[in-house]
Formats: C-alpha cells, structure tokens, sequence
C-alpha cells in the first residue's frame, strides 16, 4: 500500500492528480513505561555443551529514550523511518531483593504510518500505526549451573505494534513540535546467549512499552 501511494504520486505530473510531497527529518526524547513478562519470569536453557543455564531478564519499568528518524510527507499522509537507541542500568529480576544491577541496551527500528487531520493547517492532530524490530540486551545477565563459570550476557529480539497519537504543531514553515503518545506490543520470540547461540523461545514474552515523547522536526 505505502509503495502505491508513494510511486504513483512520484509520477504523476500537476495535471494528474499529483499530491504534493515534502520530507522531514527529527528528533526525539521522551519517557517509556513498561509493563509485562520482562523481569518476572527467568528463562532456563542448555549450551551446545549440554551444560544448564539461567537467563535473569531485566526488571524494566519507567526509562527514557532519544528517537532518531527521516521521513516523507504526501498531502497528509506521512511516512517514516525510525531508530531508538538507548544504554540503562537496571535490576535484573528473579532474585528476592534488586541488588543486583547489570547495564541494559535497547535499540529498536521500524516505520511509521501516519495520517495527519486538518493538512494543511498549522495545527495537525495525527493518528497512525508503527511496526518495529526491537533488541534488548542485558550484561551479565547469564548465570551457568556451574557457579565457577563467568556469567555471559543475553539479548532478548522480538517484534512490536504500534498505536500512535501525535499532533504537529507549525512554528514556521520548516520547524515543527510534535507531541506524541505511542503504545507498542512487543512480542519476544528468540535469545541469544554466547553459549547457547540464538534459539526460539517455547512461549513468547510478551511486553507492553507505552512511550510519551517530544519531536522536533525540520521539513523541507
């Protein structure tokens, strides 16, 4: 559907139903709250030794997050790209107090679809959906049986949904403040540990991020 829009207004001439384009490029920083199967259930495995391994997965809760992205609008649609990138300290759960703490890096890349009411006024509330690939990685984080063992870490890949509310705000004709409420559906289905190597989860974990975050834009 994106790759039809975007060709046949590319081609098109004034005379023949062209939409006019314009691009963008922003950044981003806001606040994440997180709820779900992340921290509360660790996750036991075997390495290509036959030797058991637990996974501690980190207690994540509220954290904020730069948004990094480029973009095309067409009339009132808009399309984007965007990357998040981020390095915490944080609790690893499963242990009965949350002494132990590991640093934690989340990255995550998708696209975003959005439909902009009122283009185009100065003021457009928007609403649209997002897709997104997303890392978390923890250190430390892999306890082998074999307590004389080193701990490795674990890096948890899975795939997300996006609901997203937005409204542009037009300080001039280039610079933009954009407003955003995002709600993703995170869905864990593989990890990969150094001893084990990646392999598919039994049950996927599932995780809510709900992200309120603050844009500025430059269109040209």
């Amino acid at each position: 559907l994106f790759l039809s829009i975007f060709s046949t207004s590319a081609f098109a001439d004034e005379g023949e139903g062209y939409w006019p384009r314009s691009y963008f490029a922003g950044v981003g920083f806001g606040v994440v709250a997180t709820r779900g199967d992340i921290g509360d259930n660790n996750i036991s495995g075997k390495t290509e030794n036959g030797d058991k391994e637990t996974v501690h997965l980190p207690s994540l809760n509220i954290f904020m997050m730069p948004d990094f992205f480029l973009g095309v609008n067409i009339a009132q649609f808009s399309l984007s790209a965007n990357f998040n990138y981020w390095n915490l300290t944080e609790s690893l759960g499963g242990f009965p107090d949350k002494s132990i703490k590991e640093n934690i890096r989340i990255w995550r890349f998708g696209v975003e679809f959005i439909y902009n009411f009122f283009w185009p006024e100065f003021f457009q509330p928007g609403i649209g959906l997002g897709y997104a690939y997303t890392s978390i990685k923890s250190e430390n984080s892999v306890f082998p049986a074999d307590e004389s063992k080193e701990k490795t870490a674990s890096e948890l890949m899975g795939s997300s949904l996006a609901l997203i509310m937005n409204i542009r705000y037009f300080l001039t004709e280039n610079l933009i403040i954009e407003p955003s409420l995002k709600f993703y559906e995170t869905w864990f289905s593989n990890i990969n540990t150094e001893n084990a190597g990646t392999n598919e989860l039994k049950h996927k974990i599932w995780q809510t991020f709900a992200f309120v975050e603050l844009s500025f834009i430059y269109q040209f």
